[in-house]
């Protein structure tokens, strides 16, 4: 279970760093639906992966507020450096 968590963790963390530089960029597209997207790609990058056990929880300023929200392609909001960002990584 440890070792699970550690792999997992890892996948987490690459999405931070890529999120730490992608946020930076003023042309960036980045919403919350296609961060949970991307965050599941890196994920997958684990051999061990066989799925998530929920849809991540993908959300920013005040959608941080909603229970179990989860964005959708039409109306997630752009992700940026000066709202909080809430993950619940669907692990």
């Amino acid at each position: 279970m440890r070792n699970a968590n550690v792999r997992d963790c890892a996948g987490i963390m690459r999405y931070f760093a890529f999120l730490e530089e992608e946020l930076w960029k003023k042309d960036h597209n980045l919403t919350e639906w296609s961060g949970a997207l991307v965050l599941e790609d890196l994920q997958k990058q684990n051999d061990h992966f066989r799925g998530l056990s929920f849809e991540s929880i993908s959300s920013i300023g005040p959608n941080g507020a909603v229970i179990h929200y989860a964005p959708s392609a039409k109306e997630a909001s752009l992700l940026n450096n000066d709202e909080i960002y809430l993950l619940d990584s669907g692990r």
